[in-house]
């Protein structure tokens, strides 16, 4: 049964000035005026002047509190020197007068004293402590510090708390209990924050709780002497932490076995060392959140280079020791460029952010994972048989697949995939990175949306790949990427009436460079953007001159779909035509019929913008007839010319040579139909030529007539008109 409260004096203040202590006990008496009266004299000459005023103010409030009142004087002192006094109301005498007790001889002081100067020393060395313990000591130390505090001051139970985030709850974080005194701390765990609305008001109000007997809360604490008895508790001081009006959490102390009183100065010391727990608790956050930034990816949350390699070495020590492989399997999402450049960087990056997470679903808990930046992603796995590798990659695919959903928007992403093993491919991790890299570069030059194995002949295609797409770079800067001009003839009348761009690298060490040799590293290094620009620059200063020679000359300039998914592309594009728009209706886009059937919508979208910017603008279907059009797409798209694919012209003098016609004829038709350009490409013999006339087609361009020259010679066939004369 919980006991009732005992009667307790109340408390002041330490006051300064303070008095020697070197006297034996008197009794001193106030009279109603304030004077002090009787009493040795060397008594009232040394207190009475050493008390300050407010001290003085104190003692006769004390005195005059209610009848039979009486002020109690606590002094300590080491050698003659003040130290502390505490004054304490008690009561009068009969007589009305006021007992003034000097304790120096009673001993009562030294204990005080000793506890005093303990508990400073002691705060000094936890201190200490903490400022140079690393972060994962700072819990360790503060259980320390609660039972060195707890067990100086003879209390039951020493704990404290901490606010969530959110400061919607808090929780007992720290617990020290004497022995025989039940733990509570598991019991105190997410405590809503107005769970005890009387004990949160005087927190926030940065006021300390000094409860000598509990019963003694306010009946609007219901809830809080509820707890208190569930727990046992007689005695409770807690104070708070933190901001004054937004504690970061409080600590305390609680009587089970008796009631206790705790004097102002152990209160305040025991907030001195709440806030010096909770500046431990700042400084230990903020290396965690540095530590963090240094090794994870702050947008995903993954792990980073940094963190990958510390995780990779670790790992192949293991490995290592228990004679076994471990994968490093290189992830590279395709064409992601254009989720940026088309919905912008927010959408990009809540995509990575959602990837990230498909990927960490189908990894084991010992898995590493990583984001290497941009687009890249590292998995470490312990491979135990190449059919858990192969179900793994599957997985990793399978989870990839799923379409994103995001503000409205659904697309689908394809990736390509590397994989090195070691020891097989390599040793260390920095190695084992390259040879993953190397064989996700193979996958992807071999169609992307695919995985390959490192091969060792991977590591040199890697090394001049990537000394290739540098000098690609730098080629772009020093304006090496030009476009040679493929002429575009009339098949009744032989004259040239146009050409088709196509760019050309002159290398300063290799020569003319075609490009196969660099549009693949362009697209891989995204620089496709970039290069379709440049030709096409070219292209219309090119025209300005031509168009002089013959009025109805055009040039062709080819374009990458997937390109025009990107928005800041597009616009790009929309500024460069709008600047020409006196030469730019002779210019025509061509787009291959594959990628421009991969997203129509975007595609007609982009197309519509570059038609508005440049109204006489003419738009190509490259490669027409391999079988991805319809007549219902060719209506949605602004096309004015359909360009026959060079297989069905290569074809019509072997055994497909009935089909190709067929194809060709239907092709024609079509183009006649909607009123469309139609062009074939691929001729390479007369034979090809009069075949094609004969079906009725009327423009041409291959190697029968002319290779793609530079721009000089162009020009010459102009003036020349047909290739006859120019040769």
């Amino acid at each position: 049964m919980q006991q009732s409260c005992s009667a307790t004096a109340p408390s002041f203040d330490a006051v300064d000035d303070d008095p020697t202590g070197h006297n034996p006990p008197r009794l001193l008496m106030v009279d109603d005026a304030g004077r002090v009266i009787g009493g040795a004299s060397g008594l009232v000459d040394a207190w009475v002047p050493g008390l300050s005023s407010a001290a003085w103010s104190a003692l006769l409030d004390a005195s005059r509190a209610a009848p039979g009142g009486r002020v109690r004087i606590d002094a300590i002192a080491i050698d003659g020197r003040p130290i502390a006094m505490w004054i304490e109301a008690g009561a009068r005498d009969a007589a009305h007068r006021v007992e003034l007790v000097d304790l120096g001889a009673e001993g009562h002081y030294r204990d005080r004293l000793d506890q005093r100067l303990a508990f400073e020393r002691l705060i000094a060395s936890l201190s200490t402590e903490l400022i140079h313990a690393p972060p994962e000591r700072i819990d360790g130390l503060i259980e320390e510090g609660l039972g060195r505090i707890g067990r100086l001051f003879s209390v039951d139970r020493a704990y404290l708390f901490r606010f969530s985030a959110d400061r919607t709850s808090y929780s007992n974080t720290h617990e020290w209990v004497e022995e025989g005194i039940s733990r509570e701390a598991e019991n105190l765990q997410n405590v809503p924050h107005d769970y005890f609305p009387w004990l949160a008001a005087e927190l926030e109000a940065d006021r300390d709780v000094h409860l000598p007997c509990v019963r003694a809360l306010p009946e609007s604490a219901s809830a809080e002497l509820e707890e208190f008895l569930r727990q046992g508790i007689r005695s409770i001081v807690i104070t708070p932490f933190g901001e004054a009006t937004r504690p970061d959490g409080f600590i305390g102390f609680d009587a089970v076995r008796r009631e206790r009183d705790w004097p102002p100065d152990i209160r305040l010391g025991l907030r001195l060392v709440g806030q010096m727990f909770s500046n431990a608790f700042r400084s230990r956050d903020m290396a965690d959140r540095l530590t963090r930034l240094a090794f994870h990816d702050p947008l995903t949350g993954l792990g980073n280079r940094r963190f990958l390699m510390k995780r990779l070495d670790l790992a192949l020590s293991r490995v290592k020791r228990e004679d076994r492989q471990l994968a490093v399997i290189l992830i590279d999402l395709d064409d992601f460029k254009l989720v940026n450049d088309g919905y912008g960087h927010s959408v990009g990056d809540e995509t990575l952010m959602a990837l990230a997470a498909r990927l960490t679903s189908v990894l084991r808990a010992g898995d590493i994972i990583a984001r290497l930046g941009g687009d890249e992603f590292v998995v470490a796995v312990d491979v135990d048989d190449f059919a858990m590798l192969s179900e793994l990659i599957e997985r990793l695919f399978a989870a990839m697949a799923e379409p994103v959903e995001l503000r409205g928007l659904t697309f689908a992403l394809r990736l390509s995939v590397g994989v090195a093993i070691y020891p097989d491919d390599a040793i260390d991790g920095e190695s084992l990175l390259r040879q993953a890299d190397a064989a996700m570069y193979a996958a992807k030059s071999d169609g992307k949306n695919r995985f390959a194995f490192f091969t060792p002949q991977m590591t040199h295609a890697s090394r001049e790949s990537l000394r290739l797409r540098h000098e690609l770079r730098l080629a772009l800067e020093r304006d090496e990427i030009r476009p040679h001009y493929q002429p575009r003839v009339s098949l009744p009348s032989g004259r040239v009436v146009g050409f088709e761009a196509l760019a050309r690298w002159t290398h300063p060490k290799r020569g003319l460079l075609m490009p196969g040799q660099f549009l693949s590293l362009a697209q891989h290094g995204g620089m496709m953007e970039r290069i379709d620009l440049a030709v096409l620059r070219h292209a219309l200063a090119c025209l300005r001159g031509w168009r002089l020679r013959q009025p109805g000359c055009r040039v062709s300039v080819n374009l990458d779909a997937h390109a025009l998914q990107s928005g800041r592309f597009t616009a790009e594009l929309e500024d460069l035509l709008g600047q020409e728009a006196d030469v730019a209706d002779s210019i025509e886009i061509e787009i291959t019929e594959h990628s421009l059937m991969r997203d129509i919508d975007q595609a007609s979208h982009a197309l519509a913008r570059l038609r508005a910017a440049a109204p006489g603008l003419h738009i190509a279907i490259d490669d027409f007839g391999i079988g991805y059009s319809s007549l219902a797409y060719l209506g949605r798209l602004p096309v004015t010319t359909l360009k026959i694919d060079r297989s069905f012209t290569a074809d019509l003098a072997g055994p497909n040579g009935p089909s190709a016609r067929a194809i060709i004829r239907a092709i024609l038709g079509l183009g006649e139909s909607l009123g469309l350009h139609v062009v074939a490409e691929g001729v390479e013999t007369q034979a090809q030529a009069d075949e094609l006339s004969g079906l009725g087609c009327r423009e041409a361009q291959g190697f029968l007539f002319a290779a793609a020259m530079p721009d000089v010679e162009a020009e010459r066939w102009l003036d020349a008109g047909d290739g006859a004369s120019a040769a």
